[in-house]
């Protein structure tokens, strides 16, 4: 509870010095591809959207600082195969917010036309990981493979951490007032609540933005 009031608060906090202090306003929309993997876990790709907002303050020697809030939801549809045909299925939707903070360089092309490339830190807070688990095995054989089938969000039911921290890079072009870009962000942050085993979550972006 404690953890979940502070974020709100830093969230909060960020946006009212975006509004003092901001240079450059921006609306972004795209396409998101995570990807859950550890030692011992088989990889999970999501694929889903994210949107929100971004502002952008000015340094020197082309050089800014770019930061936001962007609201993403994924969906994940694993299907896990084993002897006598059966399956497991694991059906996860996921919503969670971002917050980055890159240092951004932007080389100007011609009076429209810049490139410009970011590196930097991105918070992710995870609002609700809800996963189904659709078995075809018999209950001897779920309880053999650890498998319980049904619904559960692994937040609340304190399976997979919400706070991930992440270290990403990438690059983009903006013509006038428009912006596509794209990204990839490695987890540093050990998902996993439950037991000693490593959980990271890693994944690429594309985005487009339109400056107001």
């Amino acid at each position: 509870m404690k953890k979940t009031f502070r974020f709100r608060l830093l969230v909060a906090l960020l946006g009212l010095t975006c509004i003092l202090n901001a240079q450059t306003y921006r609306l972004e929309v795209g396409y998101n591809n995570p990807v859950s993997l550890g030692p011992n876990v088989s990889a999970t790709y999501f694929n889903g959207i994210r949107l929100g907002g971004t502002v952008e303050f000015d340094l020197k020697d082309n050089f800014s600082l770019l930061t936001g809030v962007l609201y993403n939801i994924v969906y994940s549809n694993k299907i896990q195969k084993y002897p006598n045909l059966d399956t497991v299925t694991y059906k996860t939707l996921g919503h969670y917010l971002e917050i980055p903070l890159r240092l951004t360089y932007t080389l100007p092309i011609t009076k429209n036309l810049k490139v410009f490339g970011f590196a930097g830190p991105n918070i992710r807070y995870g609002l609700s990981l809800n996963q189904e688990i659709i078995s075809t095995m018999t209950d001897d054989l779920n309880t053999f493979n650890n498998i319980d089938p049904g619904k559960t969000d692994l937040y609340k039911n304190s399976i997979i951490n919400r706070l991930n921290l992440q270290i990403g890079a990438g690059g983009g072009v903006q013509w006038k007032k428009y912006q596509l870009k794209g990204g990839y962000d490695f987890g540093i942050t050990n998902l996993n609540k439950i037991d000693t085993g490593n959980l990271f979550q890693k994944g690429w972006y594309a985005t487009f933005s339109y400056q107001f």
